[in-house]
C-alpha cells in the first residue's frame, strides 16, 4: 500500500491489487454477474470439489467473448463449465476464475437446422426438437448437460452421439473467433479437439436434423427416458459413467470384477449401472479420484484392459491424468 497527498494535503491510501482482484473489479464495471467464494460442490453434478477465487456467469455470446479474451490477455487462471456434468475438481482452493456458461442460451432453428449457444440445456433443446419434429436428437434428452458440453465431449447415448449431428462449431480460438467443420472438430468417442484443450471454447454450434413428427420423437424419446430409468442410479448425484474403452463396454467388466458397491471414502461403485461412480455419502474429490483409479487397476490386472479417464479433472496436479 502506498499513502499519496490529495489536492488537500490529506492523503488517501492507494491499493495495489493483484490480478484476480482487478479481474473482479474489471467484470464488475462491465455487468458481468459474479461470485467469489463459490463452490465446485455446488456447481457440478457429482457435488464435491473446493472453493474458487472468483465465479463468473455471462449472459450472452458477446459477453463471454468478452470474459475470455480479458482471462485469456492477463493469463488469468481459469475454467469453463456447463452444468458441470462430467467434471470432477478437487477439494482444494481454486485460484482462478471458473466461468459458466449456463446462461448463454441463444437457440434459433431454420427448416431441420438448429442453432444454439453453448450454454442452452441440452434438455431444453431435445424438449424444441420434440415440438418441431426433429429426430436425431433425443439422446439429448437424456443427458444432465449443456450443448456446449456435449459437443466438447462428444456426449451421446442409446446409439446416438453429437458427431451424428453437427454440421459446425463456432469457436473461440487463441482470442480469435473461427467456425470449424464437423471434420475439423475431430470428434472420436466420447471426445473431440476441444476436451482438456485450453485454447478453444464452444461459442455456437449449428446442428441438423431429421424430419419427422413431435408424437414419434416423442415416442422414441420416452422410450430412452425409460430405459435410462431401468439402467442407471438417477437418484444418485454422479457424473455418467467415469471410464471408457474405445471397443469394448466397460460396465460389465467391471461387474465382473465384482466392483459394484465398492467404496472408498463416501464414494461408490453405483450397484445399479457399474460404469457409474456415485456420491453416496458426502463424498470428497479425492474420494471418487481414488476410487476411479482403484477401478481402472482393476481392469488392468484382472483383464488386461485400459480404461480412460471419460470425466475432466479441475485443479488436480499437471499429472494426476497421467496416473489413468
Amino acid at each position: 500500500r502506498r499513502c499519496q497527498p490529495t489536492q488537500r494535503g490529506n492523503f488517501h491510501i492507494e491499493v495495489k491489487m493483484n490480478a484476480l482482484e482487478k479481474t473482479l473489479v474489471k467484470m464488475k464495471k462491465n455487468n458481468v454477474r459474479c461470485e467469489c467464494n463459490c463452490t465446485f460442490e455446488k456447481l457440478t453434478t457429482l457435488g464435491c470439489g473446493g472453493k474458487i477465487y472468483l465465479t463468473l456467469f455471462p449472459e450472452s455470446v458477446s459477453q463471454l467473448v468478452f470474459v475470455a479474451k480479458y482471462l485469456y490477455r492477463h493469463k488469468i487462471t481459469h475454467c469453463f463449465l456447463g452444468h458441470g456434468s462430467n467434471v470432477l475438481a478437487s477439494d482444494d482452493f481454486y485460484n482462478g476464475v471458473a466461468v459458466v456458461t449456463s446462461f448463454v442460451r441463444d437457440f434459433s432453428v431454420q427448416g431441420d437446422t438448429v442453432v444454439a449457444s453453448c450454454g442452452m440445456s441440452t434438455s431444453k433443446l431435445c424438449s424444441q426438437l420434440v415440438n418441431r419434429g426433429l429426430t436425431g436428437g433425443e439422446f439429448f434428452g437424456c443427458l444432465p448437460a449443456t450443448v456446449g458440453g456435449a459437443v466438447v465431449c462428444n456426449a451421446g447415448c442409446f446409439g446416438q452421439s453429437v458427431q451424428d449431428v453437427v454440421q459446425s462449431v463456432v469457436v473461440l480460438h487463441n482470442g480469435k473467433r473461427e467456425k470449424l467443420s464437423k471434420e475439423q472438430c475431430r470428434f472420436v468417442k466420447r471426445g473431440s479437439i476441444f476436451k482438456n484443450n485450453g485454447d478453444f471454447l464452444v461459442l455456437q454450434v449449428k446442428m441438423r436434423f431429421e424430419k419427422s413428427t413431435p408424437a414419434k420423437v416423442q415416442e422414441k424419446l420416452s422410450q430412452m427416458r425409460q430405459k435410462k430409468a431401468a439402467t442407471q442410479p438417477l437418484g444418485c448425484r454422479s457424473a455418467g459413467c467415469v471410464l471408457f474403452n474405445d471397443k469394448i463396454a466397460l460396465s460389465k467388466l467391471i461387474d465382473e470384477a465384482h466392483l459394484k458397491g465398492y467404496r472408498v471414502g463416501g464414494a461408490q461403485v453405483s450397484e445399479k449401472h457399474a460404469g457409474f461412480v456415485i456420491n453416496l455419502d458426502k463424498a470428497t474429490s479425492t474420494d471418487i479420484y481414488l476410487l476411479i483409479r482403484y477401478i481402472k487397476k482393476t481392469l488392468a490386472e484382472k483383464f488386461g484392459v485400459s480404461a480412460k479417464l471419460e470425466v475432466c479433472l479441475v485443479n488436480f496436479p499437471t499429472d494426476a491424468e497421467q496416473l489413468f
